[in-house]
């Protein structure tokens, strides 16, 4: 309909407004006029409102006569919503049924597989048996293994312990035997595991097992003592590789695997010490390990605590002060476990960490065999510190007659200290195991 023919019945229209207003407001008043007036219809919010089944179009199409609007369903949100989910469902169905077979196979992809290819003969005679067992070889298995770790002969692998470098991956052959280890004439049995004891005849740890030397050798002698091994299994294998025999090593007794580096440490010709953790200042911060001996525990439980050190391997000369820059200068601390050390027959090494330690004055009043650092080679950890601090090491060397050094087992100390050893006797000097030094002494 055009909008000149919706304006021509427009009177119509609001008489049909009239009509129905007054229906709505019942008989007409007194006084009123016969009807036939003209009145402009109540125009009320209601004849707006849209029906539930309607929409804002279709109630305008019924005032002003058009056209019904068509219905469609495009433009109802919960039809979109509906169709959404549908068309996502078919979706996601579609690719599992699709990639179905496919996932079914794709665990097996990879796998390794052995063709094997069966023989079509019959068998003719079903008694005839092989002896040959029949074997799948894989072309793609590699050929190399890897390097086989052996242990020295007579020492039985231990479960649970980490493989270690033995002798003959050490790279050198020993150029002497040491005594075996343990010998049960020096060892006492002990809840702990077993302690060194003083033999029948005054034989002691730290003469048995000690590494043979020329006592009528008069050059100047050096020992150098590589201390903390063991924690580290790749410092301490470059050790037994790269460094000799003479040079004496001190492991740490809460190593992994202790007895088996002990064991590789001797089959190369080395002296072996255990590292004694003492209390350093700022403990427990600046922490030397497990069973550490405090000066806040009375003398029975630091002794115990000695005993389980010294229960965690055999075959070792003595022990070596660890860390105790505060332990060290405490005398009555450092009395009982010194002397303990000296009935035992075992040596007694001051790193001195602390220069004012107490330690070798104690032991030298005790008689217990002792000997005392002279130099941290590595101090600065530099190649000109080191070298600078070796050339001391040979001068104290040649005029005192004997010097000794200790080294951790960094890889430049490591690196610096082999090429010191290749040259060292080439200048009149003896390299000597830290056991050389205290019968120097003697």
């Amino acid at each position: 309909m055009s909008l000149i023919d919706t304006l021509k019945t427009l009177p119509l229209r609001l008489n049909f407004f009239k009509r129905k207003t007054d229906d709505e407001n019942g008989p007409k008043k007194e006084g009123s006029a016969d009807g036939k007036g003209f009145h402009i219809p109540k125009l009320t919010l209601g004849m707006f409102k849209l029906k539930p089944s309607q929409d804002a179009e279709q109630e305008m199409a019924e005032i002003f006569g058009l056209p019904q609007p068509k219905k469609t369903l495009f433009r109802n949100p919960l039809f979109l919503l509906i169709g959404s989910l549908a068309v996502l469902i078919s979706c996601v169905s579609i690719w599992l049924f699709s990639d179905n077979e496919n996932f079914e196979k794709e665990p097996h992809i990879k796998q390794p597989r052995a063709v094997i290819e069966l023989s079509t003969r019959s068998i003719q005679n079903k008694s005839e048996k092989t002896e040959q067992p029949v074997s799948v070889k894989d072309t793609n298995e590699p050929k190399t293994f890897g390097r086989r770790i052996q242990r020295p002969a007579g020492i039985p692998p231990k479960l649970g312990q980490t493989p270690v470098p033995m002798e003959h991956n050490t790279g050198k052959k020993p150029s002497l035997e040491l005594q075996p280890h343990p010998d049960p004439r020096i060892i006492e049995s002990n809840a702990l595991g077993p302690l060194p004891i003083i033999g029948e005849g005054g034989r002691k740890s730290w003469q048995v097992y000690s590494r043979p030397f020329d006592q009528t050798d008069t050059r100047p002698r050096i020992a150098i003592v590589f201390v903390g091994l063991g924690v580290s299994a790749i410092a301490t294998k470059t050790v037994l590789k790269k460094i000799p025999g003479p040079i004496s090593l001190a492991f740490a007794p809460y190593s992994r695997g202790l007895k088996d580096w002990i064991s590789a440490s001797r089959a190369a010709g080395h002296e072996v010490l255990v590292d004694l953790p003492m209390e350093p200042f700022e403990y427990p911060k600046n922490d030397p390990g497990p069973y550490t001996l405090l000066t806040t525990l009375p003398e029975d439980q630091n002794k115990y605590r000695l005993h389980w050190v010294l229960s965690r391997l055999t075959g070792y000369v003595g022990v070596s002060t660890f860390m105790g820059s505060k332990f060290t200068t405490k005398p009555n601390k450092l009395r009982p476990l010194i002397k303990e050390l000296k009935t035992r027959g075992l040596m007694l090494l001051d790193v001195r960490e602390n220069p004012l330690s107490s330690a070798a004055s104690i032991a030298e009043r005790l008689t217990t065999p002792s000997v005392a650092r002279d130099y941290f080679i590595d101090d600065t950890l530099t190649q000109n510190g080191i070298r600078a601090r070796l050339m001391q090491a040979e001068k104290l060397a040649t005029s005192r007659g004997y010097a000794v050094a200790i080294a951790r087992p960094y890889p430049l100390s490591i690196v610096e200290i082999k090429r010191w050893t290749d040259q060292v006797e080439d200048r009149g000097l003896a390299l000597a195991p830290i056991s050389a030094i205290l019968q120097m002494r003697k």
